[in-house]
C-alpha cells in the first residue's frame, strides 16, 4: 500500500504529514509527501515585463531549490517512525492538479483540515475528494495518530460506498470493530447494470467480523450517521462521497458537505 499526503512547511512538519507518517509506520505501507511551490508574481518597482517574468522565476527557483533540500531529512524521519521507502517530492504548479496527478500512483491520499491552508478548508477538501480518484483520507485539525479500535462505515448499497468500502479495506482488516451502519439503499438507474454486490459475504471472504447497525429512514443524512458513528466511539468514518451531483449536494446540502465541516471524526472518503 502507497500513501501520499501534501505538505505545507518544512522542516518543522505539520499535522497532516506526521500523522500520514505514523500511518504508514502502522500499516508498513510506502509514503510519499509532495510539496508544491505555488508562486506568486513578486512586487517589482518597474512596469517591465521581462524584470517581473525574471524575479518571478527567480522566487520559484529558491523555493524550489530550499524545498528540495528538506527531503533527506524527511526520508530519514519518516523512515525512522517505519514508512517503508518514504519520499520528498516537490514541484510547482496547482495543489489540486498536484495531487490529482500524483493521487494516480498511490493507494490513499492523506488530507489535513486546517483553517490557516485555503487548501485545507471544506470546500477545497471537496474539490481534492471529487476530483482524485483514490481514496481520500480527512483528518481533524491537530490529529497525528489514527487508532483503529472501531471503524464505522455509512452503507447504502450505492457505488461510491462500496467503492469507499474497498478502499477501506487495509485498514478494516487491522479494526478491532467494525460497525456498518445500514442506510436507505440507494437504487440505480435503470439503464446501469446491477448486479448485487454481497454485502456480507464479502466481509466473510475478507474475514472482517461486522455489526450491523440499522439507521430508520429518516437518518440517511450527515447528522444522524454522525451521531451513530460517535455512539459506536468509532475512531474512522468510512463512506462514499457525493453520491448525488455536487451541483445537487451544494444547493441542497448533503452527507459529505456536512461531514467535511465536523472537525472532530476522521473521515475515509471515496467518490
Amino acid at each position: 500500500m502507497d500513501l501520499l499526503v501534501r505538505a505545507t512547511r518544512y522542516p518543522d512538519w505539520d499535522p497532516g504529514v506526521v500523522f500520514a507518517t505514523r500511518l504508514a509506520g502502522q500499516l508498513r505501507a510506502g509514503l510519499t509527501t509532495l510539496h508544491v511551490v505555488e508562486g506568486g508574481i513578486p512586487p517589482v518597482w518597474e512596469y517591465d515585463a521581462g524584470l517581473l517574468y525574471a524575479e518571478y522565476l527567480r522566487a520559484i527557483d529558491e523555493q524550489l531549490r530550499d524545498a528540495r533540500a528538506a527531503g533527506p531529512a524527511f526520508e530519514a524521519w519518516a523512515g525512522s517512525l517505519g514508512a517503508v521507502a518514504p519520499r520528498w517530492l516537490v514541484t510547482h504548479g496547482q495543489v489540486g492538479d498536484a495531487l490529482d496527478y500524483a493521487g494516480n500512483w498511490h493507494d490513499l491520499v492523506v488530507l489535513a483540515r486546517d483553517a490557516a491552508d485555503p487548501w485545507g478548508s471544506p470546500a477545497a477538501l471537496a474539490s481534492i475528494v471529487l476530483h482524485v480518484g483514490q481514496p481520500c483520507l480527512v483528518v481533524p485539525p491537530g490529529r497525528t495518530e489514527l487508532k483503529l479500535e472501531c471503524i464505522a462505515v455509512a452503507w447504502n448499497g450505492s457505488i461510491e460506498a462500496i467503492r469507499a468500502l474497498h478502499g477501506a479495506l487495509p485498514l478494516l482488516r487491522r479494526a478491532q470493530r467494525i460497525v456498518l451502519l445500514m442506510g436507505q439503499r440507494k437504487t440505480l438507474l435503470a439503464s446501469v447494470p446491477s448486479p448485487e454486490f454481497a454485502l456480507e459475504a464479502w466481509c466473510r471472504r475478507h474475514e472482517l467480523a461486522v455489526e450491523f447497525e440499522v439507521l430508520d429512514e429518516e437518518a440517511d443524512k450527515g447528522a444522524p450517521i454522525h451521531d451513530a458513528a460517535r455512539a459506536a466511539y468509532a475512531d474512522l468514518l468510512v463512506m462514499g462521497a457525493y453520491g448525488r451531483s455536487r451541483f445537487s449536494e451544494r444547493v441542497l446540502g448533503g452527507v459529505t458537505r456536512y461531514m467535511l465541516q465536523q472537525d472532530d471524526l476522521p473521515l475515509l472518503l471515496r467518490h
